[in-house]
């Protein structure tokens, strides 16, 4: 029986009807292309874009360099090296380097870091032809914008 209704839906060409009445009906809808560089959408709240290092209220930075982020990374993308401040006693970050072309965006340092210090920001523009510049060090973590487009450009040294 299934193989004479195979036959059968095959002889007179029902998947391709379905399929152009998909194609039919997405044709007469309204469009929604936008001129991207004029006009750019609001992202969704739960957009993934690239990690970023974040400070709190008064410009001191978050990271404890506990690297409970390097432990959770799957693709082995951070190295991350601390240091004990004498005065204070905490433990900060001397060495933190992201390898942006390893990264699989998988969010697994995001829910790792106890003191929300890395988090995914809303920047989506980070396509470089110049592969040393999707290494990421300690100052550079905290680019964003206009500046983390021209880091993306030059290289490390921009």
């Amino acid at each position: 029986m299934k193989k004479l209704i195979r036959f059968f839906k095959a002889f007179f060409l029902v998947d391709i009807a379905v399929g152009l009445g998909v194609t039919l009906k997405r044709y007469f809808r309204r469009k929604i292309t936008i001129s991207y560089p004029e006009k750019q959408q609001v992202l969704p709240e739960r957009f993934k874009g690239m990690i970023r290092l974040y400070k709190d209220e008064a410009g001191v930075p978050l990271c404890i360099a506990c690297k409970a982020c390097q432990r959770a990374c799957p693709s082995n993308c951070f190295d991350i090296e601390g240091e004990r401040n004498p005065e204070t006693k905490k433990l900060h970050p001397v060495k933190f380097d992201w390898k942006l072309d390893r990264c699989s965006f998988c969010s697994l340092c995001v829910e790792a870091c106890p003191t929300d210090a890395i988090r995914f920001s809303k920047e989506f523009r980070m396509s470089t032809v110049c592969k040393p510049a999707l290494r990421f060090t300690l100052p550079e973590m905290y680019l964003e914008g206009d500046d983390l487009q021209r880091r993306l450009k030059g290289g490390p040294g921009a």
